[in-house]
C-alpha cells in the first residue's frame, strides 16, 4: 500500500479514483494545483475517493429506484412510486453483489487463480444496468430519459477512458513529481 504524507494535494492523484471520468478530472486538477503542504496522510488506492463512491452509488441507486418505479409501481404517480421504490432499491442492489460473490468470483478464482471481488461485482452490476437501460430506453414513457442518461454517462466514461489511457504515463510522472516535491514522504511500493 502506498501512502503519501505531508502533501494535501495528493488528494487529486488520478490513481485515487476508480472511474475514468474522475481520473481524468483529477489529472487536470492536479496539473493546475498549487503545492499544498499539510498535516495529511493519504492512501493511494483507486477506491479511496469518497466523493466518487458517493456520487456513483447515489446515481446507481436512484436509477434503479426509477426502474422499479416504472415496473412495480407503474400505476402510481411518479413521486409516490419513487418514494416507495427507493428503500426497495437499496435492499435489492445487494442481491447482485451477494450472487456474484457466491458464484462468479469463486468461478473466476478457480479458472484464473485470483479474482478481485470488487471488480467482479462492479462488472456484474454495470452489465445488468446496461441491459436494463437498453430495455428501458425503448419505452415511450418517462423512464426512457433515465435509461438514456445512464447510457450517456456510461458512454462518456468510455470516452474518458479512451482519453485517459494514452495519458497514463503522464499521470504517473505527475504523481511521482508531486510525491517527491516539497518534502512529501512516500511509503510502500
Amino acid at each position: 500500500m502506498k501512502i503519501v504524507r505531508g502533501r494535501a494535494d495528493a488528494r487529486w492523484f488520478p490513481s485515487r479514483h476508480n472511474l475514468a471520468l474522475f481520473r481524468l478530472a483529477a489529472y487536470f486538477v492536479l496539473r493546475r494545483a498549487q503545492p499544498e503542504r499539510g498535516d495529511a496522510i493519504l492512501i493511494i488506492d483507486r477506491h479511496q475517493s469518497a466523493t466518487e463512491t458517493w456520487l456513483v452509488t447515489s446515481w446507481v441507486t436512484l436509477t434503479f429506484a426509477c426502474y422499479l418505479a416504472a415496473t412495480i409501481f407503474v400505476e402510481w404517480h411518479i413521486a409516490p412510486a419513487l418514494l416507495a421504490s427507493l428503500p426497495l432499491a437499496i435492499v435489492l442492489l445487494e442481491v447482485p453483489a451477494i450472487l456474484s460473490a457466491l458464484t462468479i468470483a469463486p468461478a473466476l478464482r478457480s479458472f484464473t487463480g485470483s479474482a478481485d471481488g470488487i471488480r467482479t461485482n462492479s462488472i456484474v452490476v454495470m452489465l445488468l444496468f446496461s441491459a436494463a437501460s437498453a430495455y428501458f430506453a425503448r419505452h415511450p414513457t418517462w423512464i426512457r430519459f433515465v435509461a438514456w442518461q445512464f447510457l450517456a454517462l456510461l458512454a462518456l466514461n468510455a470516452v474518458a477512458a479512451a482519453i485517459a489511457y494514452p495519458l497514463r504515463h503522464s499521470m504517473a510522472r505527475l504523481e511521482a513529481q508531486v510525491e517527491s516535491a516539497f518534502g512529501g514522504v512516500v511509503s510502500g511500493p
